[in-house]
């Protein structure tokens, strides 16, 4: 009789483990029918334009021109804000403005879009304020994620260059990722080529303390 209690209680013992462990395996991602949910709210950037860069950029080569990686919650949208382009000798934007004074034309002054966020934790790179502003370039409204106040975001930030963009940094499609559920992410930008598709893939619905780790080796591997 003894015997049989100390099975009964063994193969109990077995069960509980093993549903610990199904548990534990199926919170590492989420099921394909939330992301699709999720969708609704947080959808792909994937539209087109006639300007948009036709080429993906991968992940790996927006973090070597990365000042920082952070996670951030969405304030608000700003007003829209025009910059004068860098215009230094020797660069296409300098011969470019060069060309255009030589014309009598006035200068190209493209128009941003822009975001206050409130910085939750930087990941990797520089120290970044705890309130400040993202933007990106109007031409590609449609294209670049349509961010809304609530959202928390991953994504790579590098320091605007333009006296209009002092203290504020670009974003890009090409590395922002979504929080979802509190804990897991969802790639903002799907890609054309068959490398970033592979790569988003993978990413979407991962946890974000996996998304973290990856990105902090990534960071280590090219410093070093």
């Amino acid at each position: 009789m003894k015997k049989m209690i100390v099975i009964i209680i063994l193969l109990s013992l077995t069960f509980v483990v093993l549903g610990c462990s199904t548990d534990q395996q199926s919170s590492l991602r989420l099921s394909d029918e939330r992301i699709k949910e999720l969708r609704q709210e947080y959808p792909l950037s994937d539209g087109r334009f006639d300007y948009a860069q036709s080429i993906d950029v991968p992940f790996e080569q927006i973090l070597e021109r990365s000042d920082s990686v952070i996670i951030a919650e969405v304030v608000k949208q700003n007003e829209n804000f025009q910059s004068t382009l860098s215009s230094e000798p020797g660069t296409p934007e300098g011969d470019l403005a060069e060309k255009d004074k030589e014309q009598g034309v006035q200068p190209y002054k493209p128009t941003f879009v822009s975001y206050k966020v409130r910085v939750k934790e930087i990941i990797v790179g520089e120290v970044v304020e705890e309130t400040t502003d993202l933007f990106y370039n109007a031409d590609f409204v449609g294209i670049e994620p349509d961010l809304k106040p609530g959202m928390t975001i991953v994504t790579s930030v590098k320091k605007g260059t333009a006296p209009e963009q002092k203290g504020s940094y670009s974003f890009t499609r090409y590395a922002t990722y979504y929080v979802v559920d509190e804990k897991y992410v969802l790639s903002a930008y799907h890609g054309k080529t068959e490398e970033m598709r592979s790569f988003t893939n993978q990413i979407d619905g991962i946890t974000l303390n996996n998304l973290i780790e990856q990105i902090r080796e990534l960071w280590s591997n090219q410093q070093k």
